[in-house]
């Protein structure tokens, strides 16, 4: 399938769908370290001075973490001229983030690693609900964990027994995390906890992190592993355990311990695939017994207007035998994020469904359809018309 107005292939066809972010221009504006670092590790054709420039940029992250000054930072990751240095400086600073809290921590033979641990829960109640934001006993996770080798085997950690939301990562708050790595391994992390606000009748997806300390080598590193093991299952249970019951139906999926940075980008990719997940499989069902086959749409959205804009892609799923507009997900991208990488989750999940018609537009396309103030979705059956609607880029 080809819509020549609108250069719109089918997934059969391989071809990059565009970034809809935009990234202000650079040259000319006020400078930024962070910035010109970036661009000069990026542009070095020999990789000893690409490491040096990005080992400076390290370091001024450290120090700017360390005098709890992220000004600077903010302003390089507002002002970021393209993907690639965006995504530099959020690589580089989550391992600043580990770099300061040592630093500030002071030399140790056993310096502690401080973790996180990305958590997502699909949770649902017959009627409106508030989920604590703590595990009532903490203990139990940390000696399964320990029971089942997570950490590659380490005995000497402890968990929070908060339930903490990405806000505790945010720029504005990570100088006041660098004292994580100050604590005894005795003492748990004090992090805000943040409940689970539960509608009634509807499937709700979170995320959360459990935040944790070990202690180690200098050399070893504790946060290494690819998958949760044979931990992950006995952690689901005991989550299950201790804050469902009842009406309450509660599946909590653990992802791997990372640096806490680390845990924050792990987390929100998880949220976003565990939500399309959960959005495409209820909603083909719905379409398949009431319609027939869905007809899919993959789109690319710039979120507002300017530079520094943000960007979505879109799944729209639509049958022409159903009169209403389509059933939509929006897939926010992240600084770390490449939109192909997020089409080819979509394109893969569809074909797992067995949806058949897939189109992939090429264009970049509004937030909102100005006829109807709302979100832009598509409908397969009406391409050639709501195509034309693509933003003008150039």
């Amino acid at each position: 399938m080809l819509i020549a107005v609108s250069r719109s292939y089918n997934s059969g066809m391989q071809f990059s769908i565009p970034d809809p972010r935009a990234f202000p221009a650079y040259e000319g504006s006020a400078p930024n370290p962070l910035i010109d670092l970036s661009l000069a590790s990026l542009a070095a054709e020999v990789a000893v001075i690409a490491e040096k420039k990005e080992t400076e940029l390290r370091e001024r992250m450290v120090a700017a973490l360390c005098a709890s000054a992220v000004a600077e930072i903010d302003d390089a990751m507002t002002r970021s001229p393209s993907l690639a240095v965006l995504r530099m400086l959020t690589r580089v600073l989550a391992h600043a983030q580990v770099d300061a809290g040592r630093l500030h921590s002071g030399a140790s033979d056993l310096p502690t690693t401080v973790f996180a641990l990305p958590v997502v829960i699909v949770a649902a109640n017959s009627s409106p609900l508030q989920v604590p934001g703590a595990l009532p006993n903490i203990g139990e996770f940390v000696e399964l964990m320990k029971a089942n080798g997570a950490l590659r085997g380490n005995q000497t950690f402890t968990l929070s027994n908060a339930l903490t939301s990405a806000n505790a990562l945010s720029l504005a708050k990570l100088p006041s995390t660098l004292a994580w790595w100050q604590l005894e391994q005795q003492s748990a992390i004090a992090v805000e906890k943040s409940s689970l606000q539960l509608p009634a009748n509807q499937e709700s997806v979170f995320l959360r992190f459990i935040v944790g300390t070990a202690l180690a080598g200098p050399s070893v590193d504790l946060l290494n592993e690819k998958d949760t093991g044979n931990w992950g299952m006995p952690f689901t249970q005991a989550f299950a355990k201790q804050l469902g019951g009842g009406a309450l139906s509660l599946l909590a999926m653990p992802r791997p311990p990372r640096a806490p940075l680390a845990a924050l980008y792990q987390g929100r990719v998880a949220q976003r695939e565990v939500s399309l997940q959960l959005f495409a499989t209820n909603a083909i069902r719905k379409f398949r017994s009431s319609v027939g086959e869905p007809e899919a749409v993959i789109s690319a959205h710039r979120t507002h207007a300017g530079a520094g804009s943000g960007g979505e892609v879109r799944l729209s799923l639509s049958n022409p035998f159903d009169e209403k507009g389509a059933e939509g997900f929006r897939a926010e991208l992240f600084p770390t994020d490449r939109a192909q990488d997020v089409v080819t989750l979509m394109q893969n999940l569809l074909a797992e469904c067995h949806v058949e018609n897939v189109t992939v537009l090429a264009d970049v396309f509004p937030d909102v359809d100005p006829e109807t103030s709302l979100p832009f979705y598509f409908r397969a059956d009406a391409l050639e018309e709501m195509t034309q609607r693509a933003l003008r880029l150039h």
